[in-house]
């Protein structure tokens, strides 16, 4: 592995408010090479470039939609939806290509919704594709 790329990969629990950011409510980070994700749950990027981001977020509630949203520096940038209310598990999940500056922050929101019990299966990951 190339030590100038990082990666980063962790579960996310949702034990939160509504519109709090999930920046404030990580729970475990599995890998964090470079240690550019923060103990506040948020990557900051460690130098200009092309970095890949994906997620996917359960929810395990039916009768409930939730919206998820991928920020950069506090607006966000893509969103993700899990709103089926026949069935009790279902993944809102998206991922994006994101051209960053060095110490841009990107981070999870749950804009909608409740994912109590959910956290345990949701994870976020990104990692550098191209330094520029």
């Amino acid at each position: 592995m190339n030590t100038k790329q990082l990666f980063y990969f962790f579960p996310v629990p949702f034990k939160r408010q509504k519109n709090l950011p999930l920046h404030k409510s990580i729970f475990q980070i599995l890998v964090n090479v470079g240690n550019f994700f923060t103990l506040e749950s948020v990557f900051v990027a460690p130098r200009k470039g092309i970095y890949s981001f994906s997620f996917h977020v359960i929810k395990v509630y039916q009768s409930q939609t939730i919206q998820v949203n991928l920020m950069l520096n506090g607006k966000p940038v893509i969103s993700a939806f899990a709103g089926d209310k026949d069935v009790t598990r279902e993944a809102a999940t998206n991922g994006v290509l994101l051209y960053l500056d060095k110490e841009d922050k990107v981070y999870l929101k749950l804009e909608k919704g409740n994912l109590v019990g959910g956290w345990q299966y949701s994870t976020f990951s990104g990692f550098l594709v191209f330094p520029l």
